[in-house]
């Protein structure tokens, strides 16, 4: 009888103590490796070696956050939700453990292992605002535009594509000036686009010329025509979705003025001929629910977002939740049934994934 008392008392002990460190399930918490760099202070180290525990929790809280707001690159106002979790990372910490602390140079080193309450996050997320965070497609504004057979640097082509398509459902970006051999070949343009999370790619060419006045005609203004070449290239298939061209004549006293006119005009009236075939391409794509069980922690659920960036077939994902390590993902997919979108990930990832269920619409894997 004493033995058995004995032993209640000490599993009883036992469980009071696993309550108290939080041993068992996670729950809606992650653990995170974090690190931080703080300025040396020899005369008052333990609140320097608070700031570095600090600044490493502030990191890893950072990690997480990044991690659901990449898989939604076309988010607006990313900075503004960022700094809004970042701003408050001390109450998404449950617990953490410094792996290692010490000098370095003129600095404190604080390695530690922080669990982050992943479930707080994407709530804040999902609580945001609708027009702050409004799930839109990303596309990638670039340009090449010249007068007199003169490289221009700019921009005005790109400033008037985005006074045309502002109004709709885009995240429109600012990118680079083409060149020739840009516009002949495309493929690394549209690659990179595609891996800084554009759906799809502006390529815009527009030439102006000066217009010569008729005999006899004397005139204080100059004219000048720009001629707008505009194609829409997804970059998931390099396929081009949608194209326009449009030339247009603007007037000034002054020639750069006269120029500059003519390139928006056409430019602005040219784009607003993309946005039927953009929609349309957008609207192509079959959305499935995707769960996948057991990704267990914030390292392999960056490697289960980039697997899905890495399938051209997937057009656009979304992490709409992560709680209990299962990750619950909106996929749309050049795919038409969700046994195909199954066989696609499981023959080029087959190490990762085995399948657990299989619905007209609904896919779920477990994360090996």
């Amino acid at each position: 009888m004493k033995k058995l008392l004995v032993l209640i008392v000490i599993s009883l002990l036992t469980l009071n103590a696993c309550r108290a460190f939080h041993i068992g399930p996670k729950g809606d918490g992650e653990y995170v490796v974090a690190e931080s760099l703080v300025p040396y202070d020899e005369n008052n180290l333990s609140a320097m070696k608070k700031e570095g525990e600090l600044a490493a929790k502030r990191a890893a809280v950072e990690q997480v956050a990044g991690v659901f707001i990449s898989s939604s690159a076309t988010v607006e106002q990313t900075q503004l939700i960022e700094d809004k979790i970042t701003s408050k990372s001390a109450g998404f910490v449950r617990r953490a453990y410094v792996q290692k602390a010490y000098q370095k140079g003129d600095q404190w080193y604080t390695r530690m292992r922080v669990m982050v309450l992943v479930a707080d996050i994407s709530d804040i997320i999902k609580q945001s605002e609708a027009d702050a965070f409004a799930k839109k497609t990303t596309i990638l504004i670039t340009s090449r535009e010249t007068i007199d057979d003169e490289v221009s640097l700019k921009q005005d082509c790109k400033q008037a594509i985005y006074r045309a398509l502002k109004d709709q459902p885009y995240s429109l970006v600012n990118g680079e000036n083409l060149s020739q051999n840009n516009l002949e070949d495309a493929t690394s343009l549209v690659d990179k686009a595609r891996q800084d999370g554009a759906r799809f790619i502006v390529l815009a060419d527009v030439a102006a010329a000066p217009l010569q006045a008729l005999p006899g005609i004397s005139s204080p203004f100059k004219t000048y025509r720009a001629r707008a070449n505009i194609k829409t290239v997804s970059t998931n298939n390099y396929q081009t979705v949608a194209e326009a061209a449009d030339q247009v004549s603007g007037l000034d006293a002054l020639e750069n003025i006269a120029a500059q006119k003519a390139i928006s005009a056409a430019c602005e009236s040219a784009a607003k001929h993309l946005v039927e075939g953009i929609n349309a391409a957008i609207n192509s794509a079959n959305k499935f629910n995707v769960v996948i069980k057991n990704v267990n922690s914030i390292e392999r659920l960056k490697q289960l977002q980039d697997i899905f960036k890495d399938m051209r077939e997937i057009e656009d994902y979304n992490l709409t939740k992560y709680t209990n390590s299962d990750a619950y993902f909106e996929i749309s997919a050049n795919i038409s049934t969700a046994e195909e979108l199954t066989s696609q990930i499981i023959r080029r990832y087959n190490v990762n994934f085995t399948v657990m269920d299989i619905t007209p619409q609904k896919i779920m894997l477990n994360f090996i």
